[in-house]
């Protein structure tokens, strides 16, 4: 699966391209003849020998730019998950096939004012959607704020009701979305524990074989920004441990070395300029999100981004409104392009000259 993006004078769209098959399918018709509820408008475009999927994400950010920055509360996770139940029902109305659905965090989007979830169903993808589910909970896992007990319990026990043998993805979300209702509705219920003191370093879970599996099934590099969970057995049960951020013990002389790094130098007294020593710098409006704040009008929440990889800086527009030059050419969305010393970038009406 070839994924690419494009910009034309109106919209932005995230185009997904397979060989040509041999017939049009009802679940194609559906998808781009229709405007589906929690589902990112789909065009169809065919050539001699492919497909292409045009998904309209114009005003729209993938999940994973949104969380970048953020963690996920109880209430922000409770909201995402009746949004996904909501979106999932309406696929089932019009007959879409549930392993079609791309559940990844980079292939899902938001709606950057109101946070209203859209997904992409494309007919060439096929993975079980119980995978692609427990996929995104563990993604979601490592997004929920750690002081957020009641948070932190909600996601553990949706993730555990998937691993139930009997899985069954919108019967699961149902339960938990009246599991909310009927906690709504006894209030003042019982509220959630407060979360641990700092100085207790373990948490003994009961006979769950499941959580061991979970930390260990993958062999990538965690997503946990705050702190790394790992379990371990310990007699007849588990234990997961929160380990706290180790002081620093080294001298001058084991220091990674500092560089001076990038300045974007703002070529209008409205704006600030920009000095940039990260790896990956996001330049937007939206003060908490963004490393980097432009309070411009035109500049969007999360406009763009800067990335170092080593040697070379890189400048990317990250599905913006209004979008961002280079030297006066006009960048697609997600399109690396190196800067230079002496060139001109300008996100929507904030121009900057770049000094390394």
């Amino acid at each position: 699966m070839e994924i690419r993006y494009k910009r034309d004078l109106n919209s932005n769209y995230m185009i997904l391209t397979e060989e040509k098959t041999a017939a049009e399918t009802y679940e194609t018709r559906m998808l781009t003849e229709n405007r589906i509820h929690g589902f990112l408008p789909c065009v169809k475009q065919e050539y001699g020998d492919r497909v292409e999927y045009y998904y309209e994400i114009t005003g729209r950010q993938s999940m994973e730019l949104m969380y970048e920055r953020r963690k996920l509360g109880y209430k922000e996770l409770r909201t995402l998950l009746k949004e996904l139940l909501r979106a999932l029902e309406a696929a089932q109305e019009y007959l879409l096939n549930p392993d079609h659905l791309i559940l990844a965090p980079e292939s899902m989007y938001l709606n950057t004012r109101s946070e209203k979830l859209y997904l992409c169903c494309y007919p060439g993808y096929e993975r079980e959607i119980r995978e692609s589910f427990l996929d995104l909970a563990e993604y979601l896992l490592g997004k929920i704020d750690k002081s957020d007990a009641e948070g932190i319990e909600f996601g553990y026990e949706l993730y555990q009701s998937a691993l139930e043998p009997n899985f069954g993805l919108t019967e699961v979300l149902r339960r938990y979305t009246e599991k909310d209702r009927e906690r709504s509705a006894a209030e003042p219920a019982k509220r959630a524990p407060s979360p641990p003191p700092s100085s207790v370093r373990e948490e003994v879970l009961e006979q769950t074989g499941s959580w061991k599996n979970f930390f260990k099934k993958k062999n990538r590099k965690p997503q946990l920004e705050d702190y790394v969970a790992e379990a371990d057995q310990m007699g007849s049960g588990s234990a997961l441990f929160l380990k706290e951020e180790a002081p620093v013990m080294g001298t001058a002389y084991l220091e990674k070395e500092k560089r001076e790094g990038l300045l974007l130098h703002s070529l209008s007294g409205d704006y600030p300029d920009l000095q940039i020593q990260e790896e990956s710098f996001l330049i937007g409006k939206k003060k908490g999100a963004v490393d980097g704040c432009i309070p411009a009008s035109t500049v969007s929440r999360i406009h763009a981004r800067i990335t170092y990889d080593g040697a070379v800086y890189y400048v990317e527009d990250l599905n913006s409104t209004n979008g961002t030059w280079a030297d006066q050419v006009q960048l697609n969305p997600y399109e690396l392009c190196p800067l230079r010393d002496g060139m001109f970038v300008a996100f929507a009406g904030a121009e900057y000259e770049v000094k390394l």
